[in-house]
């Protein structure tokens, strides 16, 4: 069976109780993601650092992000 999650690099900006807020890359427009759906290696962390994110293919494909 071949998996459908990806993991990507992005810039963390911020995060609620069920969404993350990230950027593709420097200047790019905000993405928000449901926690429920995603991954963040490191869980924590600040706004601009880049943090690895898992999710699903169709997600990331919805979103612009692959």
């Amino acid at each position: 069976m071949r998996s459908d999650l990806h993991d990507i690099e992005v810039q963390y900006q911020h995060r609620t109780e069920r969404a993350v807020c990230v950027r593709p890359y420097e200047g790019a427009a905000d993405v928000w993601l449901p926690l429920s759906d995603v991954e963040m290696d490191p869980a924590e962390a600040r706004r601009g650092d880049t943090v690895t994110l898992t999710a699903p293919e169709r997600l990331l494909l919805d979103k612009g992000l692959i």
